[in-house]
């Protein structure tokens, strides 16, 4: 037989052992925690997912989702996977350790598989969203889970550049930790049951120095890319050292690609030396990094996407096109935002008063494409009253399609000329002289902006809340529209999405 098919099937009788292997942990897993109590979502992601060998079996990443947590049901997932008997998986003679905290620690030694068990209940997911959205964004990848999907429980939506200064393992929270020259990271102690994360410290031995390197630069190109692309995907390692020559000028790139190819290289063979200047060198790339990407986006035209104060008549029934109330003078407030160079609205009153209220003295640029629904025969209406009247346009709604409001819209139509107006008005832009622009529109203008800005399912736009004055942010740049809205407010624009 030839020599090289022979390699060939005895790599192939490995890999479908190892598939085998990986198999049979994840089987355990699901099977274990699935049926406890309280718990709807278990997910497995990372390394043990992505790679093809089981270089992740020192940190097979578990996250499960609670309805409710407490220390009976959180003791009760973690006793399930201590009962995993390794050797029925087809991993003989090795250890078995539960690492239960939320961070980056590694437990890496022979013959030791480590299940990185992470529990929250639904509110401690959705605040870690808001916290951690490069993790869980990239937890969202995964197509290993049963019961909810992470997305369906509480999704991310997409990444922003302000994460990179204001989310957890952010380019500050990265200098940070290596100025202390430690890890942080967070365990749960359990006060009356309940569940309370604290933050803790591990001091950065000379392995761990070198894994987070690798960590630190790999996650910042990958997020970074990720960002810019509008993609969730894993880069390989020769696509980061693309994405590094891309980011940086040619001399730097070359000492940034050459230096993470050799902390990669390290990492691999498991050998546990890195550099002696791999701090010094990391706390560089990060400084240079943050530089870069400032530079890249210091000319991004700001615009903001604002609904109009409120009116006498946001009652709770439709309000649409059909109805032109003037605002409510009581419900105006002040808008701390910097001035503009052009101002777009809707043309009904309630627009055009608050873009004169909030931008004394400049040209109001009215478009159609910005009006609120055409609500038709439904305009005035009270939801139930809708309901009654129109039972097939409810019925509609129920199994997520998209009906046309009685002689009026559906959410496609809106949709679609807000996208005409954006596209249009975005080859008018001026970097040299646009730098901010303010719109202003209505509800269900602006449910469809976010809805697809962060990738909501469209049956659920209507769920989003859009207060009334309250700027939007997004950032024109690279040609494209991205969504730059802190997470704290989108957390109140998504308290209705998810499980």
């Amino acid at each position: 037989m030839n020599s090289k098919l022979l390699l060939s099937e005895k790599k192939f009788i490995r890999l479908k052992k190892v598939l085998k292997i990986k198999e049979n942990i994840k089987t355990e897993i699901f099977d274990r925690l699935i049926n406890i109590t309280e718990v709807i979502s278990v997910t497995i992601v990372g390394s043990f997912i992505d790679n093809e060998d089981l270089s992740g079996i020192s940190d097979i990443d578990t996250i499960v989702i609670c309805n409710n947590l407490n220390q009976k049901i959180f003791d009760n997932c973690v006793n399930a996977i201590k009962s995993i008997d390794l050797n029925r998986c087809g991993l003989i003679n090795y250890n078995l350790k539960i690492n239960s905290t939320f961070g980056p620690l590694k437990f890496d030694k022979p013959k030791l598989a480590v299940i990185h068990l992470m529990i929250y209940d639904i509110n401690g997911h959705k605040n870690h969203v808001i916290s951690s959205p490069f993790t869980c964004f990239d937890w969202e990848r995964s197509k290993d889970f049963v019961g909810l999907s992470l997305v369906e429980v509480y999704p991310v939506g997409r990444l922003q550049i302000r994460d990179f200064k204001e989310a957890r393992r952010s380019v500050e929270n990265y200098l940070i930790d290596i100025k202390n020259n430690s890890i942080s990271y967070r365990e749960y102690n359990f006060q009356n049951t309940i569940a309370k994360e604290i933050i803790k410290q591990a001091p950065l031995d000379d392995r761990h120095k070198g894994e987070f390197a690798f960590h630190i630069i790999k996650n910042l190109i990958m997020n970074y890319y990720k960002l810019c692309n509008m993609k969730n995907e894993v880069l390989s390692k020769h696509k980061v050292v693309k994405q590094i020559k891309n980011l940086f000028s040619d001399n730097i790139s070359h000492i940034h690609s050459e230096k993470y190819l050799t902390i990669s290289s390290i990492k691999e063979k498991r050998e546990g030396v890195f550099p002696k200047y791999t701090l010094d060198w990391i706390e560089d790339f990060i400084e240079q990094f943050k530089k870069n990407i400032s530079e890249e986006w210091d000319e991004a035209i700001q615009i903001n996407f604002i609904r109009h104060f409120k009116t006498n008549l946001n009652d709770g029934t439709y309000l649409g096109q059909g109805r032109d109330p003037e605002v409510d003078y009581e419900h105006i407030f002040e808008l701390n935002l910097k001035q503009v160079n052009k101002v777009y609205s809707s043309p009904l009153k309630r627009c055009i008063q608050t873009a004169k209220n909030v931008h004394e003295g400049i040209k109001i640029i009215s478009d159609d494409r910005l009006l609120e629904f055409d609500y038709g025969d439904a305009e005035g209406l009270q939801q139930e009253d809708l309901t009654k009247k129109y039972p097939t346009v409810q019925s509609s709604w129920d199994i997520g399609e998209d009906p046309h409001f009685p002689n009026g819209e559906n959410t496609a139509d809106v949709f679609n000329r807000l996208s005409n107006f954006m596209n249009e008005v975005s080859k008018n832009f001026n970097k040299k002289k646009d730098d901010s622009i303010s719109i202003f529109t209505h509800n269900g203008v602006l449910r469809c902006l976010i809805g697809d800005a962060y990738k909501i399912r469209k049956s659920d736009w209507y769920k989003i809340v859009i207060p009334h004055g309250l700027p939007l942010e997004f950032l024109y740049n690279k040609k494209r529209f991205y969504p730059n809205i802190p997470r704290a407010i989108l957390g109140k624009l998504f308290i209705n999405i998810g499980y």
